[in-house]
């Protein structure tokens, strides 16, 4: 399963969509998490900057799920239009804990949010 992280400082789920710094992907599984990539952006807090969003979104095309701290209205519609579940649990949290949690629910009785996500992408999968 294909995974985001929006971060600030690199080590942790510290950032809202649409302020991030940082978007690492990453692909997890039952057995771990591997690295695929990093998107960064120019700083701002600016609210009412919806183009903010644009690469942010595109930078999540083919994610199930993102980790964040928030995610603003806009956003929540752009990642719903793109399937996209936002996790607010991790917040604050390492990312390897984040991750490390992902990978054990994928391993044992799974929340729905993660059912959810598998579900879908073994679907996509399947129709690929």
């Amino acid at each position: 399963m294909k995974v985001a992280i929006a971060s600030q400082d690199l080590t942790r789920v510290d950032a809202h969509l649409g302020w991030a710094r940082h978007l690492m992907i990453y692909e997890v599984n039952e057995e771990g998490y591997c690295f695929l990539g990093l998107s960064a952006f120019a700083d701002g807090r600016e609210d009412g900057d919806h183009d903010k969003l644009v690469p942010r979104l595109g930078v999540l095309e083919g994610c199930q799920l993102v980790f964040v701290t928030d995610v603003g209205p806009d956003g929540e519609r752009g990642l719903a239009r793109n399937r996209i579940i936002p996790i607010r649990k991790f917040a604050g949290e390492s990312v390897a804990s984040a991750l490390e949690a992902l990978r054990d629910g994928m391993r044992g009785q799974a929340p729905l949010w993660l059912r959810q996500a598998e579900q879908r992408y073994r679907r996509e999968s399947n129709d690929g």
